[in-house]
C-alpha cells in the first residue's frame, strides 16, 4: 500500500486573503437577517422558480437556514483543507510532488470555499430584499456561479495534472 507522506505547508498569504475574505461572507450572509429581522414580515419568500418569481413562502425563520448551511459548510471545509494527504487525486502522490499537490488541492478548497459563500450571502441578500417586495435576484446569476464554480475545479484539475509532469 502507498503511504502517502503528511507535511505541513504553511498558508499562503493568497489563501489567507481568501480566508479574510470568507469570514466577511459569513458576517455578509447573516448581517441583512440581523439587521431588519424586526421589520421582516412573518411570512418571507423561501423559494424562487427559474425566472426569478417567488413560488415559495415559510416563516421567517426560514431565512436562517442558508447561512447556517453555509456556516457549517465553511467549518466542514476549513477542518477537510488541514488534511491534504487524505484527498483523492488525479495523479500518483509522491515524496516529490506532493507539496505542489497538497498545496493546488488545498487552494481549490479555500477558493471553492469562498466562492458559495459568495454565493449564499447573494442568495441570502436577495431573498431578504424579496421579502420586502424588492425582486432583486437576477437568475442569470445561479449559472454565472456555477460556472464560476466549475471553472475552478476544471483549472484546479488543470494544475494538478500538470503538477504531475513537473
Amino acid at each position: 500500500m502507498n503511504t502517502r507522506p503528511i507535511l505541513s505547508i504553511p498558508m499562503t498569504i493568497f489563501e489567507k486573503a481568501i480566508k479574510v475574505l470568507s469570514l466577511l461572507l459569513i458576517v455578509i450572509m447573516f448581517l441583512p437577517i440581523f439587521s431588519q429581522w424586526n421589520a421582516l414580515p412573518n411570512k418571507v419568500p423561501i423559494h424562487f422558480n427559474a425566472e426569478g418569481i417567488v413560488d415559495g413562502w415559510g416563516s421567517k425563520g426560514n431565512l436562517w437556514i442558508l447561512p447556517m448551511i453555509g456556516l457549517i459548510l465553511f467549518v466542514m471545509m476549513s477542518i477537510l483543507e488541514r488534511f491534504p494527504h487524505i484527498y483523492n487525486y488525479p495523479v500518483m502522490i509522491t515524496e516529490k510532488n506532493a507539496p505542489k499537490l497538497y498545496l493546488e488541492a488545498r487552494r481549490m478548497l479555500i477558493i471553492l470555499n469562498s466562492e458559495m459563500l459568495l454565493l449564499f450571502s447573494y442568495i441570502s441578500w436577495g431573498t431578504v430584499q424579496a421579502a420586502f417586495g424588492k425582486n432583486l435576484i437576477n437568475m442569470w446569476a445561479i449559472p454565472i456561479f456555477l460556472i464560476i464554480i466549475f471553472c475552478t475545479i476544471g483549472i484546479s484539475l488543470y494544475r494538478l495534472f500538470g503538477t504531475d509532469k513537473k
